[in-house]
């Protein structure tokens, strides 16, 4: 009996560790932010690519899942973004230049990811392209940092387009009210906040001045309310 209980409880401890050990192993893939790849090359063309066991951190598909699928790959990358990588291998295979590219995948969580894809050529000893590696790269939170910074540069530049203020000392003339510019022309104060700012001036009547220009509008409108005295 007590023997019967031991091997339970090995078995248990066990168990345990094994889901600490995937845990841990969960963990690691989430932190993961790179992995390599090798694509063979025959007579110009690729016939075979081979993920490094980090790509299920990345892309969430696992190296057995990528080799049962050979193009996984290309239907991963974002319809939009397709052409450019297609264009990068082209390049790649023809000798021509070629530069790191960013371009979107889809996880597959579903999730929508950002990747930068870098390359280096591998030759042989006949100088010719027999294979090439890639690290590819997770940049998704430093594209959402780029995407926020550049929608509020844009906020910001709308919002200085918006504003702009009047600053320093106006000198201003006490009995007529002029305004004084840099070049020691004096204007009026609507003209001046008119070609100093964004500001549009619309001429109205202050109670003040209706009542001693226009007395008799001005009892009119005070008793209908439209004035408040």
């Amino acid at each position: 009996m007590n023997h019967a209980n031991g091997q339970i409880s090995d078995q248990n401890e066990l168990r345990l560790a094994l889901k600490n050990c995937e845990r841990r192993y969960d963990e690691l893939l989430r932190a993961v932010t790179d992995y390599t790849y090798t694509v063979t090359v025959e007579n110009g063309v690729a016939i075979k690519t081979t993920h490094s066991a980090a790509c299920a951190g990345v892309t969430g598909f696992s190296s057995e899942e990528y080799d049962a699928q050979p193009y996984l790959w290309l239907s991963m990358i974002c319809a939009e973004d397709r052409d450019n990588v297609l264009q990068q291998t082209s390049d790649i295979l023809a000798g021509q230049d070629f530069s790191v590219i960013e371009h979107r995948i889809h996880h597959k969580d579903g999730s929508i990811r950002w990747v930068q894809n870098t390359i280096v050529r591998r030759y042989n000893a006949n100088n010719q392209l027999d294979a090439y590696d890639g690290l590819v790269r997770d940049i998704t939170a430093r594209k959402i940092n780029e995407t926020e910074k550049e929608e509020l540069i844009v906020k910001l530049q709308q919002s200085l387009k918006e504003i702009k203020t009047l600053r320093g000392i106006l000198p201003l003339c006490s009995f007529c009210k002029k305004i004084r510019d840099y070049q020691g022309y004096w204007e009026q104060v609507d003209v001046y906040i008119k070609h100093h700012s964004d500001a549009d001036i619309s001429h109205s009547i202050c109670p003040d001045c209706m009542e001693k220009h226009y007395p008799e509008e001005y009892e009119a409108l005070l008793r209908n309310g439209k004035i408040i005295k």
